[in-house]
């Protein structure tokens, strides 16, 4: 029997076409049973202090819950993690990425509220949960619908918490310096909010990113004598604003949010111009059983302090709750459980801080109140778990943990 080209040509897409099916049908097949979660933290750039950290301890969830069996019957959490760059562009297409190639149905770990503002569109129409260490007023008011959940404070909360500092310090003059995003933006009218609420007299100082100098804008901040400035700031500009500040020599108290004013900060302008700048962040529940064990391994992989890292312990939670949502709901398809996060964390079921015991009372069918390694993750109406705050002062070249700050 006799083939002609035509039948040769035929025959060659038909196994083609075949080999082609056979080939989909196996990486299906392979990933059939990962759950996909994607994580989105920021590695390099403004928050690289922060963000491999929080990819640690998202490492650690994971391999947790592996360990544990896994989830949904035996199915393994498979991690797919991208570098959101701690810019909005970068942080757009690694979403878009990790949302259409990788198939995740979370984004966990956005730092920025530019960030996080600027994939929410992607992240509600692509239908993934998304949990961040952000919070401007505009994402606060946004119908967020449980597809984002902010939890490591927002820029509201760590305005009321300084503004509140400030206040039982018995300072009745400050200004503050803002960092002209919104971030630094809704930094500075919730300190405001609250200092001038309180009987202070506070001006709001509006400064852009990437100068070479602030002075002129430091100049302003000082003119009015204030007792305190306040930060609404990143590293690398509280590093400038520091330093011009130390050669001028005009008496003046600092504080300033745990990611700017960190361990970081003090060796990038030496001990004698951080000397005494009071930082403000978010801390674990040091009380919790758990923390202890994350405060270990953490401080023995990254060689840093977990304190020195405020987003790192809700890192993990966040990875947590998702897991135990899913468990609750029986999938792992954001649109079922992002409905289950609040049954798993909210106050009402039994308080659990061990997540092997908190997935063994959900697949029992119990309701649990998570607590976890960091602390509150008690979503209010809006979506957003407050934490716990501290502050800490900056001491001979140490950032001292001086106690609670209550709001």
């Amino acid at each position: 029997m006799q083939f002609t080209r035509r039948d040769l040509l035929k025959t060659s897409i038909s196994l083609a076409t075949l080999a082609a099916a056979s080939s989909s049908g196996r990486a299906w097949a392979q990933g059939a049973d990962e759950i996909r979660m994607g994580t989105l933290c920021p590695i390099t750039k403004a928050g690289s202090i922060f963000g491999p950290g929080m990819q640690k301890a998202m490492e650690y969830a994971a391999a947790d819950i592996n360990g544990m069996g896994g989830l949904l019957g035996g199915r393994k959490i498979r991690l797919y993690s991208e570098d959101s760059q701690s810019d909005p562009d970068a942080a757009v297409r690694a979403a878009k990425k990790l949302i259409e190639i990788s198939r995740v149905q979370t984004l966990l770990g956005t730092w920025s509220s530019g960030v996080t503002m600027a994939i929410a569109p992607i992240v509600m129409q692509g239908k993934v949960v998304n949990m961040n260490v952000s919070g401007t007023t505009e994402l606060r008011d946004m119908k967020k619908d449980d597809w984002i959940w902010p939890c490591g404070g927002s820029n509201i909360s760590y305005g009321n918490m300084m503004g509140n500092y400030a206040v039982a310090q018995g300072y009745k003059k400050a200004s503050f310096l803002a960092f002209n995003n919104p971030s630094g933006l809704t930094l500075g009218e919730e300190f405001k909010r609250v200092f001038e609420a309180a009987g202070g007299k506070c001006e709001v100082i509006v400064y852009n990113p990437n100068q070479p100098s602030y002075r002129a804008e430091l100049t302003r901040a000082l003119s009015s004598k204030p007792e305190v400035i306040a930060l609404g700031s990143y590293l690398p500009d509280t590093t400038i604003l520091l330093k011009e500040w130390y050669v001028m020599d005009v008496p003046v108290k600092w504080i300033g949010p745990i990611w700017a004013v960190s361990p970081a900060l003090i060796k990038a302008v030496g001990p004698q111009a951080a000397e005494g700048i009071v930082s403000i962040g978010a801390v674990p529940n040091i009380d919790s059983p758990a923390y202890e064990n994350f405060r270990k391994r953490y401080e023995a992989e990254m060689k840093q302090e977990v304190l020195a890292n405020p987003f790192a312990a809700v890192a993990y939670d966040m990875l947590a709750v998702c897991a135990l949502a899913m468990e609750a709901a029986k999938s792992d398809k954001a649109e079922d459980f992002r409905k289950k996060i609040r049954e798993v964390s909210s106050p009402g079921g039994k308080k659990v801080f061990d997540l092997k015991e908190a997935l063994e009372l959900v697949r029992a069918g119990e309701k649990i109140d998570y607590e976890g390694v960091g602390g509150n993750m008690n979503f209010d109406e809006t979506g957003e778990a407050r934490p716990y705050f501290a502050s800490w002062t900056a001491e001979k070249g140490q950032l001292v943990l001086k106690g609670p700050v209550k709001g």
